[in-house]
């Protein structure tokens, strides 16, 4: 083997190893953003059972206070 065909073989395998650590820190990355949007869609989901219950009790409590009101006694 040449000079010149070993300095292209030691490039190439180094390009191969760049390109699989460039590829273990792509996968890591999608890997945590994966996690990220799961935690956020419960967390998510959980809020918005929270913000339903929380409505459900104003609109309970303001019928409750109209009915309590002047303009609501005359209903």
């Amino acid at each position: 083997m040449t000079n010149l065909e070993q300095e292209l073989l030691n490039a190439f395998e180094q390009l191969q190893r760049d390109y699989e650590q460039q590829q273990k820190t792509w996968q890591s990355a999608y890997d945590n953003l994966q996690t990220m949007f799961e935690t956020t869609r419960r967390d998510n989901a959980a809020l918005s059972k929270q913000v339903e219950r929380l409505s459900n009790q104003v609109n309970d409590l303001s019928e409750k206070v109209a009915r309590w009101t002047p303009e609501g006694k005359r209903r």
